[in-house]
């Protein structure tokens, strides 16, 4: 078996996530700079998004 492997973007967007209560449980959902559409994750950090782009997530104010 060969695995396969992606380099990630020169440039890596960052997005401001916005917070969600379900059921108890936090989720964060991000405006994808891709393809404009609303995506839910269950955390920051860096993410690929359903529209298999990858962007890093941090929390406003955050410094790194």
């Amino acid at each position: 078996m060969t695995d396969t492997y992606t380099a990630l973007e020169n440039e890596l967007p960052t997005v401001s996530p916005t917070t969600l209560i379900t059921c108890g449980s936090p989720q964060v959902v991000v405006s994808c700079p891709h393809c404009g559409s609303q995506h839910r994750h269950l955390g920051l950090g860096l993410r690929r998004s359903p529209c298999g782009r990858w962007y890093l997530i941090k929390a406003a104010g955050s410094r790194s």
